[in-house]
């Protein structure tokens, strides 16, 4: 019996949770794009490809969270057809056919579909996604919600993690004696992968219709968290020489990227603090 399938399975958050299911004894399959990553326990499913192509899922499956998605905002930009025929028809597909079977559906979404001028954005407010990555999300959100109470939207900020390519490569710059140059004026609001996984978690057990939001207590620049970085290491602050993100060709970047996480509490789950999140992502780096 398999009750809860992970669509993008080999994704960041999506094997996490297989490993988190699979340790408490749980039953789930997985999907992967990878043809080289298929098992009986990871079907292949593309969902930029055509429906007819896609493999007949176990009528036993309960639950659904959809984790594969293009996430990159230039491949975003760059190939919006592409990327949307994944972000948006794919994954609505998906969850149409899903929901008509009788599943829930939890569909990973982002704090790009809110504009960044206000903080703590609610559910509730106005989209007004700038750029075509919050687009496609908000898209797909406009037709999912429609499905009601078999469906669950979770927002994230930024979701963190030991391996993130940014985190390593400042730390071996940095334990190299070399200079680093984060930006001042981009924001971000960290999310430890384990609660963000927690969170998801939670919402498959008991089934929670309706949009959550998860972000960290607090906007902080990348310049911030470079310094922080540097704190913990014990490694000269000089060594951090921020530039502006609009030299390296940003020239948009959202002033706010908190989201207001009240309805976690109906998970009892309380926010940790920035700082305390960054610390745990840092300690599982071995710092």
């Amino acid at each position: 019996m398999n009750d809860v399938l992970i669509v993008g399975g080999d994704s960041t958050i999506g094997s996490r949770l297989v490993a988190l299911y699979e340790a408490d004894g749980n039953s789930v399959l997985s999907t992967t794009c990878f043809q080289s990553s298929v098992n009986e326990r990871c079907l292949f499913l593309d969902l930029s490809d055509d429906i007819k192509h896609w493999p007949i899922l176990p009528h036993s499956i309960k639950t659904v969270i959809i984790c594969a998605a293009i996430t990159s905002q230039e491949q975003c930009a760059n190939d919006p057809e592409f990327s949307r025929l994944v972000n948006v028809n794919g994954s609505v597909a998906l969850a149409t056919l899903m929901v008509k079977a009788g599943a829930f559906v939890i569909f990973l979404s982002s704090n790009a579909v809110f504009n960044g001028n206000k903080a703590f954005a609610k559910s509730f407010d106005p989209v007004d996604p700038q750029n075509e990555y919050g687009r496609q999300k908000a898209e797909a959100e406009d037709q999912l919600i429609k499905f009601g109470s078999q469906v669950a939207i979770v927002r994230f900020s930024k979701v963190i993690t030991p391996e993130m390519p940014l985190l390593k490569g400042w730390i071996k710059e940095l334990k190299a004696g070399n200079v680093i140059h984060p930006f001042p004026d981009m924001f971000i609001s960290p999310v430890p992968i384990s609660l963000a996984v927690s969170v998801l978690r939670k919402i498959a057990e008991r089934q929670i219709p309706g949009i959550f939001q998860l972000s960290s207590s607090q906007d902080i620049t990348y310049s911030d968290l470079a310094t922080h970085l540097a704190l913990k290491l014990n490694i000269n602050e000089q060594l951090i020489q921020p530039i502006s993100c609009k030299e390296v060709g940003i020239n948009y970047s959202a002033k706010n990227t908190t989201l207001d996480c009240s309805r976690l509490t109906e998970l009892n789950i309380l926010l940790p603090d920035v700082w305390t999140g960054l610390d745990e992502i840092l300690d599982l780096n071995g710092q």
